[in-house]
């Protein structure tokens, strides 16, 4: 039994959450929130130049030593296949693991993908985590926020921003510590520096992350 206010934390990819969110998830688990990360894929083909078996258990490593840097208390990988994500997700026991997933922690908030997102499994994921609430939370009592990773949304919700300015820089350490998307996640970081700092002055403060949210 969990007696803290649970934050669910959905994304495609190992690094999604970080990218997107870090400095979020460091600033819930500095407030004593108990922030659970749950990545659908296992990353098996994130690096084509690296076997299958090892990039898995490297993405894994990376995942649960980087989730618990940022203040995950429980990183959890789902084990989809990179190339197959929409069509695993349609499967009818991982549909049913998912719903089990939200009615174990029981949170009072989740973080997932937009729909709006260009990335085709970012979408996959939007759509089957409100598949599973509409099953597990009919009344809509759990909130639901959108959050951006590599692109600016088009999105028409509420925009909420969190202060970030005090956790940020363990942000841009957890971005540096996925070894296996080096390149990748150095050429997002001016951006989402950027993005921080836009989203800050917005909010009236230095660094601040953006959310949108849906319900």
């Amino acid at each position: 039994m969990i007696n803290k206010e649970v934050v669910l934390t959905f994304g495609a990819h190992s690094d999604d959450l970080e990218i997107g969110m870090g400095a979020t998830i460091a600033k819930y688990n500095q407030q004593g929130k108990y922030v659970v990360g749950i990545m659908f894929s296992r990353g098996d083909k994130s690096s084509p130049w690296l076997k299958e078996d090892y990039l898995i258990n490297v993405r894994k490593e990376e995942a649960d030593k980087i989730g618990k840097f940022i203040g995950c208390k429980e990183t959890l990988i789902l084990g989809l296949s990179d190339g197959k994500l929409q069509e695993e997700i349609e499967n009818k026991k991982f549909k049913g693991l998912l719903r089990n997933l939200i009615k174990k922690y029981k949170p009072t908030s989740i973080y997932v993908h937009s729909k709006r997102d260009p990335h085709p499994d970012h979408r996959s994921v939007n759509r089957a985590v409100f598949e599973a609430l509409d099953d597990v939370d009919p009344k809509k009592d759990i909130n639901v926020y959108v959050y951006e990773v590599w692109n600016v949304l088009n999105e028409t919700r509420p925009r909420i921003y969190v202060d970030v300015t005090d956790t940020f820089h363990i942000k841009l350490e957890a971005m540096k510590k996925f070894k296996s998307q080096k390149l990748y996640v150095y050429l997002l970081m001016v951006p989402v520096i950027v993005r921080a700092i836009f989203s800050g002055f917005h909010a009236g403060c230095k660094l601040a992350e953006r959310f949108y949210k849906i319900r």
